[in-house]
């Protein structure tokens, strides 16, 4: 059985990560059309994506092929601070699910998946056993959720905040052993 069969792939209206200092893990909620999707992160897990998050080349909104790698990777960064300033990060998270696919306590993932179709990011996320789901994220829903996961990692004081050079750029986040 594929990645694919096993998960029900969640276009979403909303996305909303937060830490349980009790479970000492991040819950990501997905919301769509009355249904909420929601896993669980381990700290392990977390910190290997936010790992490929900062190491790969993701499609951006104007990728360009004939572009150098780090020309491509400037504009990348260029549109990521473009769409985490557009996001909307202080409107509360609306629960009004009334149907919760994978439970109201949600799946503890055990293995993720990265694919790229065109210029979306499929997020693939699965339990030992069950069904999962995938995040579908176009670039600009992608970035927020790198942003909002480096923030939930930072208040779980599992990574320290990106400090900032003096153009104003974020540098990469430093690892919390």
């Amino acid at each position: 059985m594929s990645e694919l069969d096993r998960s029900s792939i969640a276009p979403q209206n909303q996305i909303n990560l937060s830490y349980n200092s009790v479970e000492d893990r991040i819950l990501i909620r997905a919301s769509e059309n009355g249904k909420e999707f929601r896993a669980w992160w381990t700290r392990r897990l977390a910190l290997r994506i936010a790992k490929l998050f900062n190491e790969h080349d993701f499609p951006t909104e104007n990728s360009a092929s004939h572009l150098q790698p780090e020309q491509r990777q400037s504009l990348g960064d260029i549109e990521k601070h473009g769409a985490v300033q557009q996001a909307d990060f202080s409107t509360p998270y609306q629960s009004s699910a009334n149907d919760y696919p994978l439970g109201e306590v949600g799946i503890l993932v055990q293995r993720i998946d990265i694919k790229t179709v065109n210029k979306l990011v499929l997020i693939v996320m699965l339990p030992a056993e069950g069904e999962g789901f995938t995040l579908s994220l176009p670039p600009g829903q992608r970035y927020s959720f790198e942003h909002m996961l480096q923030q939930v990692m930072v208040a779980a004081e599992w990574i320290q905040a990106k400090p900032v050079d003096s153009a104003g750029t974020p540098e990469k986040p430093i690892q919390a052993h």
